[in-house]
């Protein structure tokens, strides 16, 4: 684009010096219509071309907005009278006029006349390119076809004075340049930029478009009256030039006088213009600010904001109205240009107050007059308010806040201002809506990561392998009805050949019945080894409880220390489902007596408490499980109950322990119709098989 420019530059000067050249070679010869003439004014047209592509480049670079438009426009005509004056100025001989022909009298008014006619030139092009960016802004179909017919008249009336003397006026130079005005008048009705522009805009427009029309006069003026040199000289360098200058001028002068009329019947109605201009870009960013900010106060404090700067409210407060199942109290987000001490008459939470009145019908309330009004004459006198508009914030038709605005004058709100705060409070309402989406997301998701932690604990606590045995099978599951649930099971070693055997069931479910599941396991890893007896550890376990553990809450428990050498079984049961014993293929239930633990302490507890002692025989299956099992339902809302668990266990004894394990989950899962578990379930299976000793040992 820079060597562009370069030669652009560089070919309009080569083509002026030429000209000049021209010029000065036949100062003192008549040309008459020799090709001379011809080629001077090709060489002109040439030099004007590349400086109109230099000059739209320029624009494309620059673009500028309506009023620095007009404002360089003023300053163009400013420029070229300047340097009119200056040229007109020089002590130069002029010119020599003989039969509407022009002879310059020496070689510098040559010069000078050559440099006031390519600044000429310059104007006139530049002064086209800026109306044309006013007459084409929200332009319509015909817009640019009448703006370049206008261009194409002044090219059509400047190229028709080719073969012209330069004082001489053609009648089809003079048809065509009135043409040209005609289309002049058209185009200067194209001012729709003006109904855009803000108060202080416009006043600025006043002002530039004044100058822009006295410079162009002025233009005109010296350029159809005057008689100096300088004029002579732009009809001696190029006859068309002067009246495509001419037209420009003319332009210039039309279009500015037209923009200075309109701006001045603009002005009265330019303050409503910027309030509904404010409006929509305040509504805008209330709506962009919904999608980027989550926080509600600092949404609250933007939007108290933007009622003030569009209202002129003198103060702006909002309230917020708690969601049903909170503790009930209102908040204030934000407060603007007022205390809050002077607040609360208007929102006394009880009585014929104005907010109660708001939340009551859920409707706008307006007070014109608050010091006069019968529900408010006895409030306390403001200054800040004169009358006060009340907007309720409405979702699916519940209040969830309240929008106030006061002005120090009576009567200071109009439609304009409830229509406006009504749009703030439709925005406000949903940017609120969502931030509240966003936390309860971003608590939901929090909550989420809580129970995957808890989740991931627990698979800790749950054994990941279970001591393998000779003469015992043991398989176990445990499923969990939330992503953590209450259920627990372990085995573990407490000496030589004797290993100890525990399944438990926190009341409740979820996070906290797994934190005491996470206890439970605390006090069966420790005390197992130190009391061999199940009653003794039973007693002991709920006095570590009884301290801790919440007073709705209980753990059933049944606690079995198995001799994995003579397979004696002594079990204890606190509160937990009965066991089922498979022996010479009959199943039956067992239930030793025991209250849950955590329930009471003491003799209490102790006295409740029952050991049984079996022995368990080859092909003998003992099985532990949680309610899970037996109290998970059907479609038809029926449970599976303990005879269905009995008898699935009775007909898979001879099987091995993970088949009978499977065999258990399998049938509870087709009875819920593959619906899942209404509670955590945990099964744990031990099957005598027989012979040998204990080979691994803990």
């Amino acid at each position: 684009m820079r060597v562009r420019k370069v030669m652009l530059f560089s070919g309009a000067v080569l083509f002026s010096v030429a000209v000049f050249i021209i010029n000065a070679a036949t100062r003192n010869i008549d040309l008459g219509d020799s090709a001379v003439v011809y080629l001077r004014s090709v060489f002109n047209l040439l030099a004007f071309t590349l400086i109109f592509l230099l000059v739209q480049i320029y624009k494309r670079e620059h673009p500028s907005a309506a009023v620095n438009s007009l404002s360089r426009l003023a300053v163009l005509s400013g420029i070229f009278l300047a340097a009119y004056v200056i040229v007109s100025l020089l002590p130069l001989r002029g010119f020599k006029s003989e039969d509407m022909k022009l002879f310059p009298q020496d070689y510098l008014t040559i010069l000078f006349s050559s440099v006031i006619s390519i600044i000429a030139g310059i104007y006139a092009i530049a002064t086209v390119f800026y109306l044309k960016d006013l007459i084409l802004y929200k332009r319509k179909k015909t817009t640019a076809r009448n703006f370049w017919v206008m261009v194409g008249l002044f090219v059509a009336a400047a190229v028709s004075t080719v073969t012209a003397r330069p004082l001489e006026e053609t009648f089809l130079s003079g048809l065509l340049s009135g043409l040209a005005i005609v289309m002049i008048v058209v185009n200067s009705f194209r001012l729709a930029w003006i109904a855009y522009l803000p108060r202080k805009e416009k006043v600025y427009a006043l002002l530039y478009s004044l100058l822009s029309f006295f410079g162009f006069l002025v233009v005109l003026i010296i350029l159809s009256v005057s008689e100096g040199w300088t004029q002579k000289g732009i009809h001696y360098y190029s006859p068309p030039l002067f009246v495509f200058v001419q037209l420009a001028s003319t332009f210039g002068a039309i279009y500015s006088g037209m923009a200075f009329i309109s701006t001045l019947f603009h002005l009265p109605t330019a303050e409503a213009f910027d309030r509904k201009q404010t409006e929509i870009s305040s509504l805008h960013n209330l709506s962009r600010l919904i999608n980027q900010v989550f926080d509600l106060r600092d949404l609250a404090e933007t939007a108290t904001k933007m009622v003030t700067e569009v209202t002129q409210a003198s103060a702006v407060w909002l309230e917020i109205i708690p969601a049903a199942g909170s503790d009930g109290q209102s908040g204030l987000l934000s407060v603007r240009n007022i205390a809050e001490e002077d607040i609360r008459p208007f929102m006394e939470p009880a009585g014929r107050s104005l907010r109660t009145a708001v939340l009551q019908s859920r409707s706008m309330l307006m007070i014109d007059d608050l010091h006069e009004d019968r529900r408010t004459r006895e409030l306390p006198r403001l200054r800040t308010a004169g009358s006060i508009l009340i907007i309720p914030l409405l979702s699916h038709d519940k209040v969830i806040g309240v929008l106030y605005a006061t002005k120090e004058i009576s009567y200071g709100f109009d439609k304009d201002d409830t229509d406006i705060l009504t749009g703030f409070a439709d925005q406000v309402t949903v940017a609120i809506e969502n931030a509240r989406l966003i936390e309860r997301s971003l608590e939901k998701e929090r909550l989420q990561r809580e129970l995957m932690l808890a989740q991931e604990m627990q698979k800790r606590l749950i054994p990941q392998q279970l001591p393998e045995f000779p003469a015992v099978e043991m398989k176990a599951v445990t499923s969990p009805a939330l992503e953590v649930g209450g259920d627990y099971y372990d085995v573990t070693m407490v000496d030589e050949r004797r290993a100890a055997l525990v399944v438990g069931d926190v009341s409740g479910k979820g996070v906290g019945a797994a934190f005491y599941m996470a206890e439970v396991k605390g006090i069966f890893q420790s005390l197992a080894r130190i009391y061999p007896s199940p009653k003794e550890f039973m007693v002991n376990a709920n006095a570590a409880l009884l301290s801790s553990i919440d007073r709705r809450s209980f753990i059933s428990l049944i606690y079995s220390t198995l001799d994995t050498v003579s397979g004696e079984m002594v079990i204890a049961r606190a509160g937990h489902c009965p066991f089922i014993l498979v022996s010479g293929g009959k199943a039956e239930y067992h239930r030793p007596g025991g209250i849950g633990l955590g329930l009471k302490g003491g003799q209490v507890f102790a006295g409740s408490v029952e050991e049984k002692k079996i022995v368990m025989k080859k092909g003998d299956v003992c099985v532990f499980y949680t309610d899970g099992v037996t109290e998970s339902r059907s479609s038809a809302g029926e449970d599976f109950g303990y005879d269905r668990l009995l008898a699935v266990v009775e007909k898979n004894a001879a099987r091995s322990a993970e088949q009978i394990r499977e065999a258990i989950i399998h049938a509870v899962w087709d009875y819920t119709d593959a619906k899942g578990y209404h509670d955590d379930l945990t099964i744990l299976v031990v099957k005598w098989t027989g012979g040998g000793r204990n080979k691994a040992g803990e």
